[in-house]
């Protein structure tokens, strides 16, 4: 018998966070260079809290956004989910501090997504522009 002591969390978000593992140094294409930025500002947002470990990078879809993420997103829009596990000991994980954490955070923008991005930030906190949601086994659908 195996006992877990991981908990599966995951995030969707309107913003481009593909990882393309591109950099200025390997890539000359701008756009896999500043997708790959995005996930590390993603990434290294999350590593403040906690050591986060994943098999699979995101995944991007198309959705209906209506009633998800803030009003200003209606319809069917491209979403990057993530799916990843934290130690369930690590303190800090809970909705309201991811929410402080990601809030403005700075992002490049109109990369792929299907948003206005005039805002050039993660939002978790604004009714109309939040761009980002997290899905924590307490409050998983």
């Amino acid at each position: 018998m195996t006992i877990s002591n991981t908990m599966k969390v995951t995030i969707r978000t309107l913003i481009d966070i593909t990882e393309t593992r591109k950099y200025k140094h390997n890539e000359a294409d701008k756009q896999l260079i500043n997708q790959q930025a995005n996930f590390m500002s993603f990434f290294n947002c999350l590593s403040m809290r906690f050591n986060p470990y994943y098999e699979v990078s995101p995944l991007c879809s198309e959705q209906d956004v209506t009633g998800v993420f803030g009003t200003d997103f209606t319809g069917k829009h491209k979403v990057w989910d993530f799916e990843f596990d934290v130690e369930t000991a690590v303190a800090g994980t809970d909705l309201n501090t991811l929410k402080d954490d990601f809030d403005l955070v700075p992002v490049v923008a109109n990369l792929t997504e299907s948003i206005n991005t005039d805002n050039k930030a993660f939002r978790t906190k604004s009714k109309k522009k939040c761009n980002i949601i997290f899905i924590l086994p307490e409050n998983a659908e």
